[in-house]
C-alpha cells in the first residue's frame, strides 16, 4: 500500500516562492531578450527540478515484508519483521519527511527511521498488523526543552534565509528596473544607479546616436529585467560593452570610452537625443583647445 508524504503549507512557501522567482525571472529574461544564460541554464533549472523530484517524490510503500521509503533519488528500505517501536516525534532532523508531524520508526539494532505519512493512524495500523514486533506508541512523543528549542531555532533560521533570500531578489528587480539617471558636470558624466560609474569627458574617444544595437549574445556581469539591461554584456561584432538601455526604447547613445564602449538611453526617445546633444556639445567643448 502507498502512502504520499504529508506536506507542511509553511515548509511549501519557503521552498516555492523562491523557486518561483527565479523560474519567472530566468525564464522572463530568457524570452524577452533571446538570450542564452548559463547561469539560469545550469544552476536554476536543475535546481528546481531537483526540489520538486524531492518534494513530488516523496512517499512511502508497505508490501507483504518491507517498508520502503523514498524522497526524490534517495532510497531505504525497512524489514518489518525488524520494526520494534513506531512513535510520533517533531524532530526536524534531516529526513525523507516533508513535515514536522512525524514518526520515528526504531528497528534493527539502533537504526530509525523518520518519515511523514499522510494518514498515520492507518500507517501505524498497517504496520503493526504486518509485524508482530512492531509496537506502536499512541501519545504523540512530546518534545522536552531542548528539542524544542532546536526546532524553533531551525525553523526560525530557514524562515531569515527565505526573507533575506526575497528582500534581496526584491532588491535588484527594484533597482534593476530603475532607468539610470545621468548628470553632465565639472568635465564628467556621471551614471547614477544599479552598476553606475563616473566617466572623464577626457576619456571619451566618440559619440554618436544609433536607433539599434548589434545582436547581445551574453549578459556576463549585469542585471536583466525584461528589455532594461544594466552591466556587462556582450555584444555581436563589439565585444564586451556595458549597457544602461532599455532595448525597447531606441534611440541609443554610444559612448567610446579608452576603458570601453558604453551605451545608454532614457525611458524616453525625446530625452534620449536631449541627453546626446548635452554630452557631445559638453564633449566638444571639453576637447576642443583653448
Amino acid at each position: 500500500m502507498n502512502f504520499s508524504s504529508k506536506r507542511d503549507m509553511w515548509l511549501g512557501l519557503l521552498i516555492w516562492i523562491p523557486m518561483l522567482c527565479a523560474v519567472v525571472l530566468t525564464g522572463w529574461i530568457a524570452l524577452d531578450q533571446g538570450q542564452f544564460d548559463p547561469t539560469s541554464t545550469l544552476i536554476v533549472i536543475p535546481t528546481v527540478a531537483f526540489i520538486a523530484w524531492i518534494w513530488f517524490g516523496t512517499g512511502y510503500q508497505v508490501t507483504d515484508d518491507e517498508l520502503k521509503i523514498k524522497c526524490g533519488p534517495i532510497r531505504q528500505t525497512v524489514p518489518l519483521r525488524e520494526i520494534t517501536k513506531i512513535e510520533s516525534t517533531r524532530n526536524p532532523i534531516s529526513s525523507p519527511a516533508l513535515s514536522l508531524d512525524r514518526l520515528e520508526i526504531k528497528y534493527g539494532e539502533g537504526k530509525i527511521a523518520i518519515i511523514s505519512p499522510q494518514n498515520k493512524e492507518e500507517f501505524i495500523n498497517l504496520i503493526t498488523e504486518k509485524s508482530q514486533m512492531a509496537k506502536a506508541d499512541g501519545n504523540s512523543k512530546k518534545l522536552d526543552g531542548t528539542s524544542r528549542k532546536r526546532t524553533i531555532t531551525i525553523i526560525g533560521v530557514v524562515a531569515i534565509i527565505m526573507v533575506l533570500i526575497l528582500g534581496n531578489a526584491g532588491r535588484l528587480i527594484y533597482f534593476g528596473s530603475k532607468p539610470a539617471e545621468y548628470t553632465i558636470q565639472d568635465g564628467t558624466l556621471k551614471i547614477s544607479g544599479e552598476y553606475g560609474e563616473e566617466i572623464k569627458l577626457s576619456d571619451i574617444v566618440d559619440i554618436s546616436i544609433q536607433d539599434q544595437i548589434p545582436e547581445i549574445q551574453l549578459r556576463t556581469n549585469g542585471s536583466a529585467l525584461g528589455s532594461k539591461l544594466k552591466g556587462y554584456f556582450k555584444i555581436k561584432g563589439i565585444g564586451k560593452a556595458k549597457l544602461f538601455v532599455d532595448t525597447k526604447k531606441p534611440p541609443f547613445i554610444f559612448i567610446n570610452v579608452k576603458s570601453g564602449l558604453r551605451i545608454v538611453n532614457t525611458d524616453e526617445p525625446s530625452e534620449t537625443e536631449q541627453l546626446y546633444g548635452q554630452l557631445l556639445e559638453a564633449w566638444e567643448k571639453n576637447t576642443t583647445p583653448n
